[in-house]
């Protein structure tokens, strides 16, 4: 049953709650959730399958999705006819590492060549990147995934339950509407959310007033506004409620960062992968000895400068491939991030491979002169909603604390229209703190040899 495979609720409200939370679950996993709990049940076998038998899952799958992508897309059609390949070579497992790597830049000029036959409005969900690692893209995800399966894995190494209380600190996207239903999607469970945009004290304080009342078992979010948080409430001398688990995302973590969480929360602290092309990569289990790489659903490929993997111990760039998105294939597609692959099988049985700590783009947050901060996650996502608005962008915050964002405009009839709108949306999170310019320029200068896109002259 899936409740076996998941550990006991966390929560530390009175004990009927916690068997009303439970129930409402169970109900739910019957029911609307009937596929995740399946795929769940999937996946939790192939954490302990023999590692021989995983990669020859792995392979098979992988070779089956380049094959459909060649007949169901029009980009992988042509792609791979033009590097030589036939539907028939694509029986064959090895010549999977033989494909063509995408790259970024294919995927931005040839977005709607991308989509398969399979995508139309009731199986794709439009989706796009926020441009940390390079410009905004947009894509589609498939809507008949249950990636919340993904999810509960990582609860599951955790020691959290789905059904328990969570807090996040993320960029806040919804309406008022949609916070309300989401609240009665996760009904009896609370999950409540602290926007990065808006690190002041009164947010802050409405966070703390919610944590002290539903107790949460996660904290989740992105890397910076967590460490932002946890020096806010160090430097006012609050003491929360310990969490069982912190999980950070979005950005490299330092041991250093990793320390003072813990301090703070006093719960250890998890590492996880994740993306806009990608919902759930890999992730930390209890002994934090690497990530796991979701290897049943997702392949990741360590690649050196000749784009052949690399050995353990050998850093290299990500190449990934997901392994169940049909609408909008991503196949050996460059993330660009930076990690080594890890040898061996981890103490915690587990024998998904692993990769060390992954090493993306490091982003600054933005302080206004009033104490609010602007959390860099939150940054670096501001143009997710139109990704085709602009090729390329900075924000960078001047000396003075003024901020000037820098844009190159990208593809979309309307580019200068979204711009603007994404100009309003600065100037409403900073206020009248301080003044925001927008420069339209033809290219943005590297700093030794890589773009900055969140630049701060502020000294703290």
């Amino acid at each position: 049953m899936l409740s076996e495979a998941l550990p006991q609720s966390a929560g530390r409200l009175q004990g009927g709650t916690i068997n009303i939370r439970h129930a409402v679950f169970s109900v739910k996993t019957a029911t609307v959730l009937r596929d995740s709990r399946e795929r769940f049940r999937e996946i939790v076998a192939h954490e302990h399958m023999d590692p021989e038998r995983l990669q020859a899952l792995q392979d098979q799958r992988a070779i089956a999705h380049a094959r459909f992508a060649m007949e169901h897309s029009p980009y992988y059609r042509d792609r791979y006819s033009a590097a030589g390949f036939t539907l028939k070579d694509l029986e064959d497992p090895a010549a999977f590492a033989s494909l063509p790597i995408i790259e970024k830049s294919e995927v931005r000029e040839h977005s709607d060549r991308f989509a398969s036959s399979e995508a139309n409005p009731k199986t794709a969900r439009p989706a796009g990147t926020g441009g940390s690692t390079s410009a905004p893209l947009k894509l589609l995800h498939d809507r008949r995934v249950p990636v919340r399966a993904l999810e509960w894995r990582l609860y599951r190494w955790w020691g959290v339950h789905p059904s328990d209380n969570i807090a996040t600190i993320y960029r806040q996207f919804w309406s008022e509407k949609e916070s309300q239903r989401h609240s009665l999607r996760w009904w009896p469970s609370r999950r409540f959310q602290l926007d990065t945009s808006r690190l002041d004290r009164s947010s802050v304080d409405a966070f703390i007033s919610d944590w002290r009342r539903w107790n949460p078992s996660l904290l989740t979010g992105y890397v910076g506004g967590i460490v932002e948080l946890a020096r806010m409430l160090e430097d006012r001398g609050i003491s929360l409620s310990p969490p069982v688990a912190v999980a950070v995302t979005a950005a490299p973590m330092s041991p250093a960062q990793r320390t003072e969480i813990e301090a703070v929360f006093r719960a250890p602290v998890y590492d996880h992968y994740r993306c806009g092309e990608f919902p759930w990569i890999a992730g930390e289990c209890s002994q934090h000895d690497g990530m796991h790489t979701f290897a049943d659903l997702r392949k990741v490929e360590v690649v050196g400068t000749d784009d052949r993997q690399v050995a353990a111990g050998v850093t290299g760039e990500t190449v990934i491939t997901d392994l169940t998105n049909r609408v909008f294939p991503l196949i050996r597609y460059r993330l660009g991030d930076r990690t080594s692959p890890i040898d061996g099988v981890c103490r915690c049985g587990v024998t998904l491979p692993r990769i060390s700590s992954v090493a993306g783009r490091v982003t600054e947050s933005a302080r206004l002169p009033n104490g609010q901060v602007i959390a860099g996650d939150f940054l670096t996502e501001i143009f997710v909603k139109n990704p085709e608005a602009v090729r390329q962008f900075q924000v960078h915050q001047q000396a003075d604390y003024s901020i000037v964002l820098r844009c190159i405009l990208g593809s979309s009839p309307r580019a200068e229209e979204e711009v603007d709108s994404v100009v309003r949306e600065l100037r409403d999170v900073v206020g009248d703190a301080v003044p925001v310019r927008l420069e339209l320029v033809e290219t943005i200068p590297h700093d030794g040899g890589k773009i900055r896109y969140i630049k701060s002259d502020v000294i703290v």
